[in-house]
Order: structure tokens, then C-alpha cells, then sequence
């Protein structure tokens, strides 16, 4: 019996491993519609599910600034979940604030997230923008400044995980014309396994960092 146990377990690892995982983002800005859509694909559209964002507004609050998002979650075609999320400038600066923390306390956190990124494979990169402010003098600045920061992203991006394709970018500007629109588009591709494991190593180096902290403190007390 635990032979069948054993085999089954070994069985659903082996499959684990070599299961393809696909994410398309897709962001789309013309005049004041906003669109970000983010689908996960897994063993080539056997399972999908689809995060579609099409209301993005900003608001003031007692906090800050605030991004107020509608998420419609589609799984194979249907619509399962509808919601609204909030998010702040304080949740943001937590966030990263607890990033940093984290990646200080941990001794070699930030090699083992690099390595994971690495395992991320990105197979389609296209930002293109549309832009004019009705001034050409502006237009013209403009223009060079968004093609500075894309290549800026880029370049970063192209150093945090595997670039496999070469990216697709164009501003083109509209000289007599007040006018904005982008769209972004990016694939990425992981396998499940490698993943996993890349998370496993971090948990462990996470734990060991706890227990030591945790053996430590008295005898400093």
C-alpha cells in the first residue's frame, strides 16, 4: 500500500515539474480608459484563469493618494468573482518597507531571489506609446524622456530574469495634438517545479534566519 502511496507522490512531483506555467500582461491607456489584464495559462490553456482590471482611478483619502481598481476574475471563458481593490500610498510604502527588512535580516536572501527571477523566461516585450501635448518644443522633450525611461526599464528588466526575445518599443509623437495612449504587452515563462523549488529554498533560508534570531536573543539578553 505505501509503495502505491510513494509512486503516487513521486508521480504527482514528476508532473509538478515539468508543468508549464504562461503569463501575458497586457496594459492599454487611451485618454482616460485604463485596461490591465493579466491571464495565467497552465499546460497550454488546459487551465486559465483571467484578472481583467478595466476601471483604474485615483483618489484622495486621509492616507494619500489612493488607486481604486474593479477585478473581474475569468476562469475557461466565465466570469467567477467580481471586486473592487483599494490600494494606498501607506500599503505601498509597508510593503516595500517590509521587503527591505526581510532581505536585510536574511543573510543571502537576495541571491536566491535573483536566482528565482532567473528562472522566469520572458518571450515578448512590445511597449508602444502615443504622446503629443499640443506644443511641439514639449512634444519633442517629452518624447525623449519616455524613450529614456523605457530603455531605462528595460534594461533592468533584461538583468532581473531571461529575456528570450527582443523588445518591440516605439514613442511616436503627435506634434499638434494633446493626446496620450500606451500599450504594454510582455509574456512570461516558468516551469512549476523550478519555481517551487526556488520558493522552498527561500522559505528554509527564511526559518534558519528565524531560528537563529530566536537562539540568540536570550543570551544577548
Amino acid at each position: 500500500m505505501w509503495g502505491w502511496v510513494f509512486a503516487g507522490l513521486f508521480a504527482l512531483l514528476a508532473l509538478l515539474a515539468v508543468t508549464p506555467v504562461k503569463i501575458t500582461c497586457y496594459y492599454s491607456r487611451k485618454e482616460e480608459d485604463d485596461q490591465l489584464e493579466v491571464e495565467i495559462t497552465v499546460w497550454h490553456g488546459l487551465f486559465s484563469r483571467k484578472y481583467e482590471i478595466p476601471m483604474l482611478l485615483f483618489k484622495v483619502s486621509p492616507a494619500g493618494p489612493e488607486l481604486v481598481a474593479q477585478v473581474d476574475t475569468i476562469q475557461q471563458g466565465s466570469k467567477i468573482q467580481e471586486k473592487v481593490k483599494d490600494f494606498t500610498r501607506r500599503q505601498v510604502k509597508e510593503l516595500y518597507h517590509n521587503y527591505r527588512e526581510l532581505v536585510d535580516r536574511v543573510r543571502d536572501l537576495l541571491p536566491l531571489i535573483k536566482d528565482l527571477c532567473k528562472q522566469i523566461h520572458c518571450t515578448k516585450l512590445e511597449w508602444h506609446t502615443l504622446l503629443g501635448t499640443g506644443q511641439a518644443a514639449e512634444t519633442g522633450a517629452l518624447t525623449g524622456i519616455i524613450w529614456g525611461v523605457k530603455s531605462v526599464i528595460v534594461g533592468v528588466l533584461s538583468h532581473s530574469i531571461s529575456l528570450r526575445a527582443m523588445p518591440a518599443m516605439s514613442v511616436q509623437p503627435v506634434w499638434n495634438a494633446a493626446v496620450i495612449q500606451t500599450t504594454f504587452r510582455c509574456v512570461f515563462h516558468f516551469y512549476l517545479g523550478h519555481f517551487l523549488l526556488s520558493l522552498l529554498k527561500i522559505a528554509l533560508r527564511i526559518r534558519r534566519s528565524n531560528q537563529r534570531k530566536w537562539q540568540t536573543t536570550p543570551s544577548q539578553a
